[in-house]
C-alpha cells in the first residue's frame, strides 16, 4: 500500500478579502493624487523663483541706470524733512534743565517757545515782584545753556491783590553738541 501525502491544514478557508484590497486601492490612488499635487506644486515654486530672479535682475539694473528725476520741485519735502531732523536731535534737556535750575518760588513759567533757526527761546511768566523778575533774568544769564537774555515786555497786574509782573524774555540759546 502506498502511502498519500497527508495534509494538515487547521486554518478555515477564507474567501478573497474584498475589504482590504478596496482599502489597498484606494489608498493607492491617493498616493498618486499627492504626488501629482507635489509635482504641481513644485513646478509652480519654480516659476516663482524664476519670477523673482527676473525681478531681482531687472531691480539691479534699475539701480545702475542713472536717476532722472521726473521735474518736481522736492525741496519742500527736503527743508521740512530737515526741520524734522533738527528737532530730534536737538538737545531738549539742557534747556529744561536750565530753565529748571534758575527758576525759583517766585517765578512761574506759562510759556516756551524755542526757535530753532534763531537759536532763542521765548519764555513768557509771572514773577511775585519786579525783584524776582531780574533775580531770575541773571539766574538764566548764569546758566551754560543761555547766553544773553533780554526783557521784552513786563507788565504789573494791577487788578490783582499780590500785584504779580507778567513778563516776556527773549533768551539766546547755545545748544551743546
Amino acid at each position: 500500500m502506498m502511502m498519500t501525502d497527508l495534509r494538515l491544514d487547521y486554518q478555515p478557508y477564507r474567501p478573497t478579502p474584498w475589504v482590504g484590497l478596496a482599502m489597498l486601492l484606494l489608498v493607492s490612488i491617493t498616493v498618486a493624487l499627492v504626488a501629482d499635487y507635489f509635482v504641481g506644486l513644485n513646478n509652480q515654486a519654480a516659476v516663482l523663483e524664476a519670477k523673482v530672479q527676473h525681478i531681482k535682475a531687472a531691480a539691479n539694473i534699475d539701480v545702475l541706470k542713472p536717476v532722472v528725476h521726473s521735474g518736481v520741485n522736492r525741496s519742500p519735502e527736503v527743508k521740512r524733512a530737515n526741520e524734522v531732523l533738527r528737532k530730534l536731535t536737538t538737545h531738549w534737556e539742557d534747556l529744561f534743565v536750565g530753565l529748571e535750575s534758575a527758576s525759583g518760588e517766585k517765578v512761574t513759567l506759562l510759556e516756551l517757545a524755542p526757535d530753532l533757526e534763531k537759536h532763542t527761546v521765548k519764555i513768557n511768566g509771572e514773577a511775585d515782584n519786579f525783584a524776582s523778575l531780574m533775580n531770575y533774568i541773571t539766574a538764566l544769564e548764569g546758566q551754560i545753556v543761555f547766553g544773553p537774555v533780554y526783557l521784552q515786555s513786563h507788565q504789573v497786574q494791577m487788578l490783582d491783590p499780590q500785584k504779580p509782573v507778567r513778563f516776556s524774555l527773549l533768551a539766546v540759546w547755545q545748544e551743546t553738541p
